[in-house]
């Protein structure tokens, strides 16, 4: 993105924490604009169907990013502003060799939920599961809230891990919510010095199950391989949970066809409980393209959804072409 607009200015009470001496912070504005148009053309799960209303959506949103020198390390603060609400904010303190230190509210800056589904895609193109009926079973989602978060690098691996207190729950100063009984605690460690071009890693997480008082128990593994414009991926994920478990082997492969264009087929296919109770298997698919200049980006994706939740027959499909501008 190019920069809005850059400020230099003086802030006697230190960057981000309380300190006596004068430090320069640096503030940073970056804008993003979204124009999308969205079809379901049809299927028998319960949003499936025609778009009746406007198929045209319009989306803005604005981040700050503010950056200066305190006695733990650079502290930097980023806050992002869609439409009439607050996407996401965390600030992070970065110490050097000692690594990253964060706090988040709806970003997933670190931990399993930042691993999510790493597979290899189009530029601007979602996941093969997302925004269809099929939308469930993800790695980490109960863990974004006012979460503490910690990252570093150790002799060629890469550590993420998170913590959230009973939960996590996002709130102001002062404040605080009953979220749940249990904190969320995850883990991935991952690492690219094995082989040029190769990725792998591990992470494993319990998050608190708002639904019931048991912990959820989330496990992945991953591995990418790049060569030329070509990146192929695979991923395993297990969630379990109390009455509503699920494996899935998620592939993915992406080809650069040149710097601009970018072409993606990605895939999931979900077990949902224990294989005895007579569900069928969620299978997920998902194509996308994408061209990019400068700061403008045209991309279409298509997911489809079958056997939505573990229902034999039971479909979804959406498609969707965003044209999105940075500044």
């Amino acid at each position: 993105m190019n920069n809005l607009k850059k400020i230099g200015l003086t802030a006697l009470a230190g960057s981000m924490v309380a300190v006596s001496a004068a430090n320069a912070v640096e503030m940073t504005a970056n804008g993003k604009a979204k124009i999308t148009y969205v079809d379901e053309p049809g299927g028998n799960a319960v949003a499936a169907g025609d778009v009746t209303g406007n198929p045209y959506g319009f989306e803005q949103a604005i981040s700050f990013t503010a950056s200066g020198e305190t006695e733990i390390g650079t502290a930097s603060l980023y806050f992002k502003h869609e439409a009439a609400s607050v996407g996401s904010a965390f600030i992070n303190f970065d110490m050097g060799d000692a690594g990253n230190l964060s706090i988040d509210d709806g970003y997933g800056l670190a931990g399993i939920a930042a691993y999510m589904d790493v597979l290899p895609r189009a530029g601007g193109a979602e996941q093969a599961w997302d925004d269809t009926d099929g939308d469930a079973y993800i790695l980490g989602q109960a863990s974004h809230a006012n979460q503490f978060g910690y990252r570093n690098s150790v002799a060629g691996f890469d550590i993420s891990a998170s913590y959230a207190k009973n939960g996590g729950s996002s709130q102001e100063d002062d404040a605080n919510a009953d979220a749940g009984d249990d904190s969320d605690k995850t883990i991935v460690v991952s690492t690219s010095s094995l082989m040029d071009g190769l990725t792998v890693g591990a992470g494993y997480g319990k998050l608190d199950d708002a639904d019931s008082l048991d912990i959820e128990k989330h496990t992945t593994m991953f591995a990418k391989y790049a060569a030329g414009p070509v990146t192929v991926g695979y991923q395993f994920a297990e969630i379990n949970e109390a009455g509503n478990d699920s494996k899935a082997d998620m592939f993915g492969v992406s080809f650069n066809v040149n710097e601009n264009i970018a072409v993606s087929y990605n895939m999931r296919d979900v077990e949902i409980g224990d294989g005895s109770g007579g569900l069928s298997d969620q299978e997920d698919t998902g194509i996308a393209a994408s061209y990019t200049m400068g700061g403008m980006s045209l991309s279409a994706f298509q997911n489809k959804s079958d056997n939505v939740g573990g229902t034999t027959g039971k479909e979804d499909e959406v498609t969707q072409v965003t044209l999105s501008f940075s500044f």
